[in-house]
């Protein structure tokens, strides 16, 4: 008994935000996971609405518009998970610090999930757009768990 006792209070010394502050770690976790996803599923429809505008609006290579929609999306992204999913729980530290970590993640998350599609794709013949979704999955997952540690600095 005195054991479980031992466990149940290292359980809640390790999820402790805001210099000891208690709170439910792994409730916390999950409402800034599903506040994480929301901003990346606007994240999508920005970077999207982008390629299509300037593409067939506008009249720009894909390849260009894209770079464009992806930086714009990547800067969106960051400033809702910066002020919103994240603010009560970061550590101090300046915004652009914290803009060049996101930066440095999404874009080895973008290279996992081109990774994953093409090899999904070219390998395994997946249909492309569920190739896309598999790794967009993926490295959304592997994003919020660097992120949510490196970039914002939130310990659990």
């Amino acid at each position: 008994m005195n054991s479980l006792i031992i466990i149940q209070a290292n359980i809640k010394q390790i999820m402790t935000v805001d210099g000891g502050k208690k709170v439910g770690g792994f409730s916390l976790f999950a409402k800034q996971a599903v506040k994480y996803y929301s901003v990346g599923a606007s994240g999508v429809l920005v970077n999207l609405g982008i390629l299509y505008a300037l593409t067939d609006f506008a009249g720009f290579w894909y390849f260009a518009s894209q770079v464009i929609a992806i930086s714009v999306s990547i800067s969106s992204n960051f400033l809702f998970n910066r002020f919103w999913t994240f603010r009560d729980s970061i550590e101090d530290q300046r915004n652009s610090v914290m803009y060049v970590k996101f930066l440095i993640v999404s874009l080895i998350g973008m290279g996992i999930q081109l990774g994953i599609t093409y090899l999904l794709v070219e390998n395994v013949a997946v249909y492309y757009m569920y190739a896309a979704a598999i790794g967009i999955a993926i490295a959304g997952g592997i994003n919020y768990v660097v992120n949510r540690r490196w970039t914002f600095g939130i310990k659990f």
